[in-house]
């Protein structure tokens, strides 16, 4: 029987989902919460870490920065080898490698040691968050799709909770080791079950067509209910290059926008992964102790996950655009906040989660402004930039807010910065929507139809 394929030559989404297709989602989420209990491991285990080695501030935000230096190498240098030499094998490199620096991190003994673990850490991450996605995707029908993506990010948000739960259980004791230990036992049973579930992707096996590809194909098609095939289909035409793409996304009227959701990337992200990473060390410097330091990341976890849904319910209501504005103005108006507050836990734990609804409700509101404003042509590229420099600020932002520390800033001081690099992407935000809004009443914008949609 012949295969089912896109006009692209890409096998066709399976018609429906089968119990095999739900476990590999499963499987998909299972390695997202240990992505997130990797990410959250070090931001919880330093209010400890730093007081019995004496770490500085700003070495301290060092370390947090080799893991986004790590993810920044694994998802654009690594994460593409998985074109040539499959998913599969990459996903299980990434995993096992995992949950061996995690191990290992858990055993070492000097500074050193821990930047070049959280640098390979980093890089583990990076390759596989890109792998997660894609598998999720292509194992799905088009109709289950969305809903798998976001069950693979709602793993993220557990994780977190579930090392910020570790962590307040053990933090009392002062015993930073066990968190690491933790996370690479939770990488090294997700390693175990996906040799025994994860397949190859289909379409990798029909491009490839080695010499048993057609046999694996075919038990994939049988574990998925899939009609067998009896011969390879036609190997699908290379991809097109994205030069053409991104000189698209810089053309005339798209090259303002374009510029200014750069630009909101990068300050988001300044902003986000300094909360993500420094906010246990400023609750245990106002006066909580370590374990409920810790314990705020299940608040804020949270708080983040109905961030997540409050743009996804309202954003095409109000305007995604418009909300994802608001989102980012609410932000810096709580970080301020944050920041004048007195040390009383109860406030301060309520103020942290109020600023982690905003600041991810409007990480995800980015997404969906680029995805309604360019053409599906141009899409994957548009969002793989608008990562990337979501990247770079992971890298700089928790080194801005080392060093500020370092300096002698206080709590309020260092939130006052955040807040007025918060206003930057409100700005832009708002610029973009109406910049999409203006276009859009123009024959042959380049933006959506729907202004309210941007």
């Amino acid at each position: 029987m012949a295969a089912a394929t896109e006009p692209s030559g890409a096998m066709a989404a399976p018609p429906s989902m089968t119990r095999y297709q739900y476990l590999v989602v499963a499987l998909c989420c299972a390695a997202n919460i240990a992505d997130g209990f990797d990410v959250v491991s070090l931001s919880v285990a330093a209010p400890v870490l730093s007081k019995q080695w004496h770490i500085d501030p700003a070495v301290l935000g060092t370390l947090f920065s080799a893991v986004a230096v790590g993810l920044v190498i694994g998802a654009f240098l690594v994460a593409p080898f998985a074109d040539k030499v499959g998913r599969r094998p990459v996903m299980l490199g990434a995993l096992g490698s995992l949950a061996a620096s995690l191990l290992l991190t858990g055993a070492a003994t000097n500074i050193w040691h821990l930047l070049a673990l959280r640098f390979v850490t980093g890089i583990g991450l990076g390759t596989l968050v890109v792998c997660l996605n894609t598998t999720a995707a292509q194992y799905s029908s088009v109709k289950f799709r969305n809903m798998a993506m976001a069950t693979v990010h709602i793993g993220f948000t557990l994780g977190m909770m579930l090392g910020s739960g570790i962590a307040a259980a053990v933090l009392g004791t002062g015993n930073w080791r066990t968190i690491f230990v933790a996370a690479g036992l939770l990488n090294a049973v997700t390693f175990t079950l996906a040799l025994f579930i994860l397949g190859e992707s289909r379409d990798f096996l029909v491009r490839r067509q080695g010499p048993k590809d057609l046999a694996a194909l075919n038990r994939l098609h049988r574990r998925m209910k899939l009609p067998e095939l009896a011969a390879m289909p036609p190997r699908p035409a290379a991809a097109e290059s994205s030069a053409n793409a991104i000189r698209a996304m810089l053309a005339g009227s798209m090259r303002s926008p374009t510029i200014l959701i750069w630009i909101a990337s990068l300050t988001y992200a300044l902003v986000g992964y300094f909360l993500l990473n420094w906010k246990p060390t400023v609750l245990a410097n106002a006066g909580l102790s370590p374990s409920l330091a810790a314990a705020s990341g299940i608040i804020t976890g949270a708080c983040g996950a109905v961030g997540h849904l409050a743009m996804g319910l309202l954003g095409r209501r109000v305007g995604e655009g418009r909300l994802t504005a608001f989102f980012f103005s609410m932000a810096a108006v709580n970080l301020i906040l944050f920041g004048i507050m007195p040390a009383a836990p109860i406030p301060l734990l309520a103020m942290a989660g109020l600023t982690t609804f905003f600041v991810v409700g409007a990480y995800t509101g980015l997404f969906l402004v680029t995805a309604v404003m360019y053409p599906s042509a141009i899409q994957n590229t548009a969002l793989g930039f608008v990562v990337g420099f979501g990247r770079i600020g992971a890298i700089i932002g928790p080194m801005i807010g080392g060093f500020l520390f370092s300096a002698g800033l206080t709590r309020m001081d260092t939130y006052i910065v955040f807040s007025i690099i918060a206003v930057i992407p409100a700005v832009t935000m708002s610029l973009v929507n109406r910049l999409a809004a203006r276009a859009a009443t123009k024959p042959g914008g380049d933006f959506s139809a729907e202004p309210a949609a941007v």
